[in-house]
């Protein structure tokens, strides 16, 4: 993939969810050796004492979950493959090695009178960095979120949002639920919530805010033709396909 490498160390596993874990990664230097943007990913794989695993040499990319001006970086993975199972086996104090950064998907300025975010299942991971960033710097004047998940149980960041919710005035969030989950790419279904009334209740000047979508591609799909037929032009909406 690159010649460019970089070893963090795990100084943090938070259990999300069932299958769901954040690893928070120290550098090995005391510096951050990059910078990046909200919404961008980066390749990763388990190393063995700060050295490359010769016998594990597959990357596998995870987008950044942090924020960029934390101390260490983050990262939140769903269990459901080779490397991302060899990463739910580790342990706080293990060693991983790290690509630098990539990635289309990011926040942009301006965000008009806020940005609106959708968001599925592992899809909040980037997500959840453009949040972050945008309460520190106070970007906007309305943050809203929708998010959907199979099941009570396996939301992501459930807490999180409720301090979001309890310590900032201008943030919005609607958790759905739409059953039995585990499909890498579901279709979306027929009857979920994100319907175009639904949008149009919830969303405040949505002419004048900018949108973001990283979920499955059906339900990215129907949610692009609700905001087209609510009138938001096309290069106000970002969404990453997975």
């Amino acid at each position: 993939m690159t010649d460019e490498t970089f070893r963090f160390q795990v100084d943090r596993i938070i259990p999300e969810s069932p299958r769901v874990k954040s690893f928070r990664l120290r550098p090995e230097e005391s510096e951050m050796p990059f910078r990046f943007r909200p919404g961008q990913h980066m390749g990763v794989r388990p190393a063995r004492q700060g050295l490359s695993d010769p016998e594990h040499e597959k990357w596998r990319h995870f987008s950044l979950s942090g924020s960029p001006g934390d101390d260490c970086l983050e990262i939140t993975i769903l269990r459901q493959g080779t490397v991302s199972d060899r990463m739910h086996t580790l342990a706080e104090g293990d060693w991983v090695e790290t690509t630098r950064p990539v990635g289309t998907f990011t926040l942009e300025e301006p965000v008009g009178h806020g940005p609106v975010f959708f968001a599925g299942g592992i899809g909040i991971a980037p997500i959840r960095s453009m949040i972050r960033f945008c309460m520190e710097e106070g970007l906007g004047e309305a943050i809203s979120l929708f998010a959907s998940f199979p099941a009570p149980e396996q939301v992501i960041y459930g807490e999180e949002m409720k301090t979001w919710a309890n310590r900032s005035p201008g943030f919005s969030c609607w958790l759905t639920y739409t059953g039995p989950g585990g499909e890498r790419n579901p279709p979306a279904p027929a009857s979920h919530p994100w319907d175009r009334a639904f949008l149009e209740e919830r969303i405040e000047r949505p002419l004048n805010r900018v949108y973001y979508l990283c979920a499955p591609r059906g339900l990215m799909e129907q949610v692009e033709s609700h905001l087209e037929a609510m009138g938001v032009p096309a290069e106000q909406v970002h969404a990453e396909r997975w």
